[in-house]
C-alpha cells in the first residue's frame, strides 16, 4: 500500500484544505451575487409571497455567513491545536 507523498500525516493537508476554502468563500459569493447569475431568478415567480430573488438574495447571504462562520471555527481550532502558522521567512533579506 503507497502513501500519499503531499500527505505528511500531520494534518497539513486538512489544514491547507480549510485556508484555502477560506481564500475562496469571498469569490464564490462574489460570483453567486453576480448580474449574470442574479437574472436567472428575477423570473416573476413567487414563494410564500416572497418573490424569488428576495429569496435568492437572502438564501445566498445566509449561506456566506454559515460559511464564513464553519471556516472561521475550523481555523480557530486547527490554529489552537497546532499553535499558530509561522511567519514566512524572508530568505535573500539580511
Amino acid at each position: 500500500m503507497e502513501t500519499d507523498p503531499v500527505d505528511d500525516g500531520g494534518g497539513h493537508e486538512q489544514g491547507q484544505g480549510i485556508r484555502d476554502l477560506a481564500g475562496v468563500l469571498p469569490y464564490a459569493a462574489i460570483l453567486l451575487l453576480m448580474p449574470p447569475i442574479i437574472l436567472i431568478f428575477t423570473a416573476p415567480v413567487q414563494i410564500a409571497g416572497i418573490p424569488l430573488i428576495v429569496v435568492y438574495l437572502f438564501g445566498v447571504w445566509a449561506l456566506i455567513v454559515a460559511g464564513a462562520f464553519i471556516v472561521a471555527e475550523r481555523l480557530r481550532r486547527q490554529e489552537t491545536a497546532t499553535g499558530p502558522l509561522a511567519p514566512r521567512s524572508r530568505a535573500g533579506r539580511g
